[in-house]
């Protein structure tokens, strides 16, 4: 998986999923253990480059923050010293499936040294009503799970 959530948060503002994540994660069969038992190999790859702040000038900390927050289980850790980090968009403690499923954390890119975020692209209000509308590409150096640099730090293990 590239920067999906794999636990809801008890406490959440938000259910993002309506319910589809909680009772996926309490299935036993869709556990790391049950698709261990399996046979099924889970890598989670996400990233922990961007810091949700909100007393900072920084806009993408900034859109993080509001990323963060409904997601989280208590807002206020970002508030500490260490903070929330994750991709942008899903905190670095959603990212990540339980053992023996394995964990691959990222922040830059090797080639650029750009944080890896979790899009190269923003989606448009017209994917809504056309799907296959294009969304709005972000400039090149804007790294992602799958750009060069990034890619070969997770590839070999699935």
């Amino acid at each position: 998986t590239l920067g999906s959530p794999h636990k809801a948060p008890s406490t959440a503002l938000v259910d993002q999923t309506r319910g589809l994540l909680r009772a996926v994660e309490e299935s036993e069969e869709c556990s790391s253990e049950g698709l261990a038992a399996k046979g099924i190999s889970v890598t989670c790859v996400g990233s922990t480059a961007v810091k949700g702040n909100i007393f900072t000038t920084n806009v993408e900390e900034i859109v993080a923050t509001t990323s963060y927050i409904p997601l989280v289980d208590d807002w206020k850790d970002i508030l500490s010293s260490t903070g929330i980090n994750g991709d942008g968009i899903i905190p670095r403690e959603l990212a990540f499936m339980e053992a023996p499923s394995k964990r691959i954390e990222v922040s830059t890119c090797s080639i650029t040294g750009n944080n890896v975020r979790h899009a190269h692209v923003l989606p448009t209000p017209y994917n809504l009503w056309d799907p296959a509308a294009p969304s709005i590409p972000l400039p090149e150096d804007f790294c992602w799970y799958g750009s060069p640099g990034v890619l070969d730090q997770w590839i070999e293990n699935i």
